[in-house]
Formats: structure tokens, C-alpha cells, sequence
């Protein structure tokens, strides 16, 4: 039975297990943690210690009430690993996540609370979620292998936490690696680049500028510096970071998932990762893949012949586009065809103002508020929100937006708390590495038309996991579907980023204060869908890649080797000599095989979209968008809540007309 609804009073007093872990140094942050583990190991026993006619019920919330338990220190764990500004904390959180995948691992294969659950007769559940979740939960049981001989069990055990090792290592030789190339020549050398990126990097002493691989140097670097063997220099040290460390830890990384895989009974890796998912099987990947390379191809090689002739108006002899010329080239043609300049975008785009427009967009479309909140964090850039709807508290939001040292390098939204309908506070967290405004300082933090739509996919995620915060059960609530659905929301809500009606609220020049005028999004955003045959088959590869390692038995695999090779296939652009850029590609410990998860999410996106028809702001179908899809977490299936959405199964037309216009 549902509990009644919940009111401003109730809400008051959700139980907010987050706070006080924030601001702990390493031994309370350690202290903390293991009081959780304790905590679990005796629920453990509790559930373990249940009368044999106890309820379905009871039975279920005992179970369920583990994960809300281990939640806390595992999510908080993973988040300071990635972000604490201090060393101590960040090696005490991978310490303990380690630990708490120990504990998940043994939970995963108790072949007691297995038949705990087994001897349930979902005849007795209160409703389909239950059904489900219970369903669920036998199935990964299985799938984690509790059903195999003790031997079996006890190398899965020691797989799982190899694999959590190796996972660290490969992420933290990639934070630690930053790489740097020195212009001799000073600001001369930054020729191309924005006012603002030359203000930020003063000459040294001898004169030089040093320009580094993190994002906010190499993206607006490899798109707007016009001396070419600087760009080289860059691009080369980019695709080297984690080189060679990286790419001994993975092919450990490739071995150990393999084993993995063929002791829980599946030929690789890949076949066992998208059992679960959306699109079922590693052959239908596969299929998808070579499909969308299909759908694509005819735009590519266009795109590919205007960009080479591009090129060849500087080097005349030049027969190939090379990647560290692709973006820059690409940046002029836009330029040439849509009249469009990316720096003349910029100065409507200071950092301050588009995370206010952003917070304001979600606001409107989702039907909920932001509420600065007075809370001490991990370090003082981090700023908090309260977010309310129909009144309520329902969640709590915080932004690590800008770069610092040891911190992750690229932007996501790590979830801290699943939200329990009348009883526990939803959180998240969006990192990013965006420049800062510092009005002081006179910099004001300009972004690229890119990463203001980086900034509306990332909170998309977010959103989608605050708003799944009023399910009973903790395995539904947040962003609990298939793996292969959680980038439809975030991939959706990149398009408020392209609307004149909506940047026209925030996006202001940064000096007069002028509107971002009607025309420029015009041409920005035809700017922006030039390349994407390009973009989509550079997508593909990686998706390929991601696949290819995983669907294999990886002894004797030269990473290197198959990578050229499926690039020769794939892409008409030559691979630069002495890089490895697997080495850096993090989703290969992340997603795995599963990359083709972000242009199979853009598919489903781009249909959800046509719900809106003209008008993107239209309240009543943000509001049965909220209540559809986001709203029910992961209680149903991805594919019944688009079909619930769109009053009929998902298509690809939307898609490929976007692709093709």
C-alpha cells in the first residue's frame, strides 16, 4: 500500500544523511563510513534472522533497506575520490570503496538471502513495482553468480574487487597525467585565440606560454589557434596522457572482465553488459552501431571533402584531414557557411549567468525551485541548492563547476542520495571544469557554445535523478533504468540550450548587457549541426571501440593495433603516429562495452523532443514529461515509459531527418 502524500510538514524533516559527512577529514570520513558497513552487516543479519512466514513485505523491505543503507558511504566514497581537494580523504574514499564493493560482492553471491527471496511468491506482492523488484533482484543475484559452485564464487569474489583496483588506477593515471606544451614565442603563438584565453595565460618570466591538456585549454586551443604545429604539439600530448601506465591497466582490465564474464557463463564481457539493457545482446549493439556508420556515411564523406578542401587553402598539398586540424577547420566552415564565428557567441556566455539561466530553465520546465543553501562542502567553490516542488523540499543539488588541481577532469553528475518518498532527501552532484567568473579579476569566465550544452546535459542527469525521489523502494528511486536509457534526459534537455527563447532570459553580453540576438542562435545553431556527420561517425568509432575490446576473449589483443585497425575501417581521417588514446578513454572503465549508449540515447531523445512540437517551454508537456519518464525512476521499463510518453513505440524518423537536415 502507497503511504498518503506527503506535505510541507512531513518534507521539513526528510533525513539528510549527506551533510554531515561533507566537511570530515580523512579519519571521519573513514569513521563514518565503516558505522554504515556495521550497520549493514547487522541489517544483513536481521534479514537473514527473519521468521520463515514473514511477509512478502517485510521480507522485500529488509532487503531493500540494505542498499539504502551501503548507499551513502559508496556514493560519497566514489564523489571524493573523484573531487576532495585534499589527498588524504580522496586515498582514505578509495580505500573504502574498495571496501564497500567487497561488502556488495559478498551481499551479491549470499546464497542465503538468495533463497530468502526465491521462496517469495510474487502472487503476495502488494503491487507491480514490488513484483518487479523482487523480479529484479533474483535476476542480478543470478547474474552476479550465486547460483555457482563455491570455487566459482570465491574467484568472482576476488575478480570483482580486482576489478574496482584496476578501475582507480586506470581513472587516477588519467586526473594525474596533465600534459603541457610550452610556446616559445609567447602571445604570439596564441594567435586566433579569444581575448579573454590570452588574458588568462601571461608569458613566464622568459617570455613562453604554457598551454596544458586539461579541457579548458585543449577544447577552445584545438578550435580557434591557427599556428598549426602548436595544435599538433597539444593534440599529440592529449592523446598521450596515461601513456604508458594506462595501457598496461587496461588490458588487465580487459582480462579480468572477460574471466569475469565466462565464469558467470557468458562467452565475453560484452554479451554479459548488455543483457539487462535496452537493446539485449552484444549482436544487436553491434547492428545499431553499423547502422547509424550507414546513416551517416553519405554526410560524412561531404563534410570530409569541405573540410579537406578547407585545409587546402592553407597547405595546398595536403591529401588528408588530420585530427588535430579537424576542429579548427571544421570552426572556420562554420564561420564561412553559417557566418557564424564560435567567439562572437562567447561573450553572451559568462559562467555566472548561464548556471543561473540553466537553474531558471529547469525551473520553469520541470515545475520546481532553486533555493541557495547555507551548507558547508568539500571546498569553497562548491555552491548548494534546496530544490522545491509544489512547496516542498525534495531534493538537494550541489555545483563543483570549475577546474582545480587533482580533480576530475571532464563534467558529470555523480549521485550522492537516492530520494525515499517521505522519508529521505534525493542528492547530486554536477562536476564540471568550466571557466570561473571572477568579476574582481576582470575575467568573466566566458564559455564556448559547446560547453553551455554540456551544461544542460549534465543537468538533465541531474534533474532526472532529484525527480525520481518519491518511489517506496530505494532499488527504483533516482536513476535506476537500464543503463542504456540514462542519457535520454540529459541528451533531451541539451536542446533548451539551443532555443532563443530560452537563452534570450540569460545569455547577456557580459558588457553591455545586449540580449543574445535571435540571429546568432540562428546561426550558431546551424553552425552547430554542421559537422555532425562527422561527429556522429567519430562517435561510432568510439562506440566501436568500446564493443570491440569487450565482445572478445582479450589474450593477445594489442589494444593499439585493433584501435587503428577499426579506425582505418571507420573514419577518413589518419591516425596521428606514437598516440594511444585508449589509454585515456575512461569509459572504458565506466561504461565498458556500452558507449553506444549515448547515440542510442540521442535516438530516443530526439523523438521524445517532437512531443513539444513548437513550443519547448510548453508547461503541459514538461509536466507529463516530469510525471512520464523522469518521475518513475527506475519502476518500470525504459521501453514502457516512452511508450507511455509518446502513445506509441519509439522510432528512428526523427532522428534520421535530424541527421539528414
Amino acid at each position: 500500500m502507497n503511504p498518503p502524500p506527503t506535505t510541507a510538514a512531513d518534507t521539513a524533516d526528510l533525513l539528510d544523511e549527506i551533510e554531515p559527512l561533507l566537511t570530515l577529514d580523512a579519519e571521519g570520513f573513514e569513521a563514518a563510513v565503516r558505522g554504515d558497513l556495521d550497520r549493514a552487516r547487522q541489517a544483513l543479519a536481521d534479514l537473514k534472522a527473519l521468521p520463515a512466514d514473514a511477509s512478502f513485505e517485510t521480507v522485500l523491505r529488509a532487503f531493500d533497506d540494505l542498499g539504502l543503507i551501503l548507499e551513502r558511504g559508496a556514493q560519497m566514497s566514489h564523489v571524493f575520490f573523484q573531487v576532495h581537494p585534499d589527498a588524504a580523504v580522496r586515498e582514505s574514499a578509495a580505500a573504502l570503496e574498495q571496501e564497500l564493493s567487497r561488502f556488495g560482492t559478498e551481499l551479491s553471491l549470499d546464497r542465503g538471502v538468495y533463497d530468502r527471496l526465491a521462496a517469495l511468491d510474487p502472487a503476495d506482492a502488494d503491487g507491480e513495482v514490488e513484483a518487479r523488484l523482487l523480479e529484479h533482484a533474483l535476476r542480478d543475484y543470478r547474474r552476479a553468480g550465486v547460483d555457482r559452485d563455491e570455487a566459482t564464487r570465491q574467484r568472482i569474489r576476488a575478480l570483482n574487487e580486482e576489478l574496482v583496483k584496476v578501475g582507480q588506477e586506470f581513472q587516477t593515471n588519467i586526473v594525474k597525467d596533465v600534459r603541457s606544451i610550452t610556446i616559445p614565442e609567447g602571445a604570439a603563438g596564441l594567435d586566433g585565440l579569444p581575448d579573454d584565453f590570452v588574458a588568462s595565460h601571461p608569458p613566464a618570466a622568459d617570455g613562453s606560454v604554457t598551454i596544458t591538456t586539461d579541457p579548458t585549454d585543449v577544447q577552445p586551443f584545438m578550435t580557434y589557434g591557427t599556428r598549426r604545429e602548436h595544435r599538433k604539439a597539444l593534440f599529440h600530448q592529449y592523446m598521450n596522457r596515461a601513456v604508458p601506465q594506462n595501457l598496461a591497466v587496461l588490458d588487465r582490465m580487459l582480462a579480468l572482465r572477460h574471466e569475469l564474464a565466462t565464469r558467470l557463463g557468458y562467452p565475453h564481457w560484452a554479451a554479459y553488459a548488455t543483457e539487462d539493457k535496452m537493446i539485449k545482446t552484444a549482436e544487436a549493439a553491434g547492428e545499431f552501431i553499423e547502422r547509424i556508420i550507414a546513416l551517416a556515411d553519405e554526410r560524412l564523406r561531404r563534410e570530409v571533402d569541405e573540410v579537406l578542401a578547407e585545409v587546402r587553402s592553407d597547405f595546398p598539398h595536403e591529401t588528408e584531414v588530420r585530427d588535430h586540424d579537424r576542429g579548427h577547420y571544421i570552426e572556420r566552415l562554420r564561420r564561412k557557411r553559417c557566418a557564424f564565428d564560435s567567439r562572437d557567441a562567447r561573450p553572451y556566455f559568462p559562467y555566472d549567468a548561464v548556471e543561473q539561466g540553466v537553474l531558471d530553465t529547469a525551473a520553469r520546465v520541470f515545475g520546481v525551485t532553486f533555493e541557495r543553501a547555507d551548507v558547508a562542502t568539500w571546498h569553497a567553490d562548491v555552491r548548494v541548492f534546496e530544490v522545491r516542488r509544489d512547496g516542498r523540499r525534495c531534493a538537494r543539488i550541489f555545483l563543483d563547476m570549475h577546474p582545480r588541481k587533482d580533480k576530475y577532469k571532464h563534467a558529470c553528475m555523480m549521485d550522492m542520495a537516492r530520494g525515499l518518498a517521505g522519508r529521505r532527501l534525493a542528492q547530486g552532484a554536477l562536476v564540471c571544469n568550466f571557466p570561473a567568473t571572477d568579476a574582481a579579476a576582470g575575467k568573466p569566465g566566458l564559455m564556448e557554445p559547446e560547453q553551455v550544452r554540456t551544461l544542460f546535459h549534465e543537468f538533465g542527469h541531474l534533474m532526472h535523478h532529484v525527480l525520481a525521489c518519491e518511489q517506496r523502494w530505494h532499488a527504483v528511486a533516482g536513476i535506476a533504468t537500464e543503463w542504456d536509457f540514462v542519457e535520454v534526459p540529459s541528451q533531451l534537455f541539451e536542446e533548451w540550450g539551443r532555443d532563443h527563447g530560452v537563452l534570450s532570459r540569460f545569455a547577456k553580453h557580459h558588457r553591455t548587457g545586449e540580449p543574445i540576438p535571435a540571429e546568432l542562435v540562428q546561426r550558431m545553431n546551424a553552425a552547430q549541426d554542421y559537422g555532425k556527420g562527422i561527429a556522429t561517425r567519430v562517435q561510432m568509432y568510439y562506440a566501436s571501440v568500446s564493443l570491440h575490446f569487450y565482445d572478445r576473449d582479450p589474450a593477445g589483443l594489442d589494444t593499439t593495433r585493433a584501435m587503428l585497425d577499426l579506425r582505418e575501417r571507420q573514419l577518413p581521417f589518419p591516425a596521428e603516429p606514437d598516440t594511444a588514446f585508449q589509454a585515456s578513454f575512461g569509459h572504458l572503465h565506466g561504461y565498458t562495452a556500452l558507449y553506444y549508449t549515448y547515440m542510442w540515447s540521442l535516438v530516443l531523445a530526439k523523438d521524445c523532443l517532437r512531443q513539444f512540437g513548437s513550443d519547448i517551454m510548453d508547461p503541459a508537456v514538461g509536466r507529463r514529461y516530469r510525471q512520464q519518464v523522469l518521475e518513475p525512476g527506475g519502476s518500470r521499463d525504459a521501453a514502457d515509459l516512452m511508450q507511455d510518453f509518446l502513445g506509441r513505440a519509439p522510432s528512428m524518423q526523427a532522428f534520421e531527418e535530424w541527421l539528414a537536415r
